[in-house]
């Protein structure tokens, strides 16, 4: 059975971005997928304290929960992270998960083992929200290359990205079924691909 894998990096329960990440988890789960979301900020993930030992193992000497989402990243299908826009990037809980990926990415680049054993490349989704309504997309610029370069150095497909504006109050997506509707539409085409 195929696994989509949702990260939710505001950490705020219940925000935007993560009623967003609901609908694309839904449309996997209607699709017949096996699904699993982690909120960001329920896992107290450390940061990272640029230590080098990934460099000499390819793991992650911090124990804590990122081994879990370590083994999830690689086993994924599809992966979607969502969040929130903090000063035209990713929120800080998110940042820090991003950064220990660090592991990941010197067993790829330093150490030269392969990430997936000959699983198929997952396809990847970021979508992200802003509370400005005024704005272009270039606000997104920011956040939109964090996640492009995270799902680059762990072989990723960044497949698609979904972009909303004017979300300020917790909640005020629900306002906006289309947005809703959408993100459910966009999961459900990544997942066709």
């Amino acid at each position: 059975m195929k696994k989509l894998f949702a990260i939710a990096g505001s950490p705020r329960r219940g925000s935007n971005s993560e009623l967003l990440l609901d609908e694309a988890v839904k449309a996997a789960k209607d699709a017949g997928l096996e699904t699993c979301k982690l909120v960001v900020s329920d896992l107290g993930i450390s940061p990272c304290t640029s230590c080098g030992g990934c460099w000499e193992t390819g793991d992650c000497v911090i124990e804590d929960k990122m081994q879990e989402v370590y083994k999830k990243l690689l086993d994924a299908d599809y992966v979607v992270i969502a969040s929130p826009l903090y000063f035209l990037g990713i929120s800080a809980q998110l940042k820090a998960l991003i950064d220990r990926c660090q592991a990941l990415w010197a067993r790829r680049f330093i150490l030269k083992r392969p990430l997936r054993n000959g699983h198929k490349q997952p396809k990847g989704l970021f979508i992200s929200t802003a509370a400005i309504s005024e704005a272009d997309d270039k606000i997104f610029s920011g956040s939109r290359q964090t996640v492009r370069a995270v799902f680059n150095a762990l072989e990723i497909e960044y497949a698609g990205e979904l972009f909303f504006k004017g979300l300020e109050e917790r909640g005020a997506v629900t306002s906006h079924p289309e947005f809703l509707k959408q993100t459910y539409k966009v999961a459900r085409e990544l997942i066709k691909k």
